[in-house]
């Protein structure tokens, strides 16, 4: 097969990437945060970073905007987790909705080592 754009699947997924900060992480269990997440706002979540003073996770099939306004919701959820404490300031740092890129945009980018480099400067 040879390595073209019409041998390629890039695939859209719907969601939007959120930051919370102002917290205190210690030897949390991302299962555990993704599960209380997605009972509270009701769509799937997955962990993508943690630091010990934020989370950043993708939320799936629901609007920045949508999780914004359950802000306090939200965060009151994640700090019943075990390892997880939310101060008087933690917030939603970012709550901004993932970029739908085409295979046309992509076609003509040079081939990466690091799959990561080929959504650089897009």
């Amino acid at each position: 097969m040879t390595d073209n754009a019409e041998d390629k699947i890039v695939a859209y997924v719907d969601k939007t990437i959120v930051k919370i900060t102002g917290i205190s992480v210690r030897g949390i269990k991302p299962v555990d945060l993704e599960q209380v997440v997605s009972k509270e706002i009701g769509c799937p979540v997955r962990v993508i970073g943690v630091s010990s003073q934020s989370i950043k996770m993708d939320v799936y099939g629901m609007e920045p905007e949508a999780i914004l306004r359950n802000e306090q919701g939200l965060i009151t959820a994640i700090s019943l987790i075990p390892g997880l404490t939310a101060s008087d300031v933690a917030c939603i740092a970012a709550a901004e909705k993932a970029r739908e890129i085409s295979t046309t945009e992509l076609a003509n980018r040079p081939q990466a080592v690091c799959p990561k480099e080929k959504w650089v400067g897009l």
